[in-house]
């Protein structure tokens, strides 16, 4: 079981630093020493069709509606909406890692690129202000 512990361990903190190392923007949700490491959840773009992933929190896989959970612990509501939960275990190689890593970064720059909105979160503009035109 400690063998599996430190593995498990060590996968998650790989996802973790090669997406946040990339990706500024992703924000963990949780606290990094009090949870559990092969459940990480991440504040990200979704556009990840080709990895088994979920929006939402294990209990309410079927609903969208995770963010009781996230708004426990302090997370503001647009980024529990944007989060991504991703599941490690003693059977998940490294070059799944990888994978994954790889992919989200990809998918998440593609659609960084393509979105205005992601360019004022960038200079940074708090979007909650914003008087939007109904025109």
């Amino acid at each position: 079981m400690e063998y599996d512990k430190q593995f498990i361990d060590f996968l998650s903190k790989c996802l973790y630093d090669r997406i946040t190392s990339r990706l500024s923007n992703g924000i963990c949700n949780g606290d990094p020493e009090q949870s559990y490491s092969g459940l990480l959840n991440l504040s990200l773009l979704m556009a990840l069709k080709v990895v088994a992933l979920s929006s939402a929190s294990a209990c309410t896989s079927a609903s969208l509606e995770h963010l009781y959970v996230l708004r426990a612990i302090g997370t503001d509501e647009n980024m529990a909406h944007s989060s991504i939960r991703f599941g490690i275990g003693r059977f998940t190689p490294i070059e799944e890692v990888d994978y994954i890593t790889d992919t989200c970064i990809k998918h998440v720059e593609r659609l960084g690129e393509m979105s205005l909105l992601w360019e004022m979160v960038l200079e940074p503009i708090d979007l909650k202000n914003i008087q939007w035109s109904q025109h």
